[in-house]
């Protein structure tokens, strides 16, 4: 992309298009003549009076689809978009342009769902802290004194199940040195695989499991850190064992006379720690109709607390 300004002969720019485009067969190039402003990633580039200024810019191709405001994810990520699309026209454009923009993110968010109220009030909260934060007449040199002191905090990840979740985070309210952040259960990388073999259910590690039973409603949620196909084989073959274990499953089987769906195991979650493995089944268990597993809340609470242990957070009294 070249500005008129700089075009001294047509033929010279084809010329050295052609020499590109001859590099290789799969890769393409084009110009672009433009007048005064140049389009560079997400931003116009404007000469305005020997000046640059700035716009946003958008591809044609763009679809202005962002977060739904009624997908399954926390409330708090839903502000975040609001708050980086006002970000992204307080810091990327100037100011003689923000009023046109403010009118097409507030039209783009609206289409994805989110309440007008919501949007106006995070949109003004953030302009008000930005203005706040620029006419702050405190020094750089204690600004950064200051942030020396100040004590990091570390934070606990768990998935976001609305009925759950937010009842784990009351929980754990009370304590100073770390956080709960939220992640979605489903994400773009479950879906999409770019130029990789889609590995085997069966061969899968550090995984949450779901097994359903062919006869009934009854499901098992378990977890392992080796391979699912060696896990579900002991379960598939623990009924054949002369053994005083005791198996939920075998137990199901023996006295339905029902048998497990064994070819359609189901993968709820990865992660590869296993306190963080624990509490994701434990989760899930809670999530299931006719569970057959027996594990309780209490189970669930003694291994978020020796997760927390590992990492010298200071554990408090969470209620029974």
């Amino acid at each position: 992309m070249v500005s008129n300004d700089r075009i001294t002969n047509e033929n010279n720019i084809n010329y050295i298009l052609n020499e590109f485009n001859n590099f290789h067969p799969k890769l393409k190039f084009t110009f672009e003549i433009c007048h005064n402003k140049l389009n560079f990633l997400d931003i116009t580039i404007i000469k305005n009076n020997n000046y640059l200024i700035y716009d946003l810019y958008q591809k044609p191709t763009s679809s202005g689809r962002y977060l739904n405001f009624f997908s399954q994810h926390h409330h708090s990520r839903k502000i975040g978009v609001i708050i980086s699309l006002a970000d992204r026209i307080l810091h990327l454009s100037h100011p003689n342009f923000h009023q046109v923009n403010f009118d097409k993110i507030i039209k783009i968010l609206l289409n994805n769902g989110n309440p007008l109220d919501l949007i106006f009030n995070t949109i003004n909260k953030r302009i008000h802290k930005k203005l706040n934060s620029h006419n702050c007449t405190t020094s750089i040199s204690n600004t950064i004194d200051n942030s020396n002191n100040v004590a990091k905090i570390n934070y606990f990840t768990i998935p976001y199940i609305s009925s759950l979740s937010n009842k784990i985070k009351n929980y754990l309210n009370d304590c100073q040195t770390f956080k709960v952040a939220y992640k979605g259960i489903n994400s773009l990388n479950n879906i999409i695989k770019v130029q990789k073999d889609k590995v085997h259910t069966m061969l899968h590690t550090d995984v949450v499991y779901k097994i359903l039973c062919k006869d009934c409603d009854a499901t098992y949620v378990g977890q392992t850190r080796r391979t699912l196909k060696t896990r579900i084989s002991e379960h598939k073959n623990h009924i054949n064992r002369n053994t005083q274990q005791n198996s939920v499953i075998t137990n199901h089987r023996l006295q339905f006379s029902h048998d497990f769906n064994w070819d359609n195991i189901k993968i709820l979650d990865k992660e590869i720690s296993l306190n963080k493995r624990l509490i994701s089944e434990m989760i899930h268990i809670r999530k299931q109709k006719n569970s057959l597993n027996l594990q309780t809340r209490n189970f669930l609470t003694k291994h978020m607390i020796v997760y927390f242990r590992t990492f010298d957070f200071h554990i408090f009294n969470i209620p029974s």
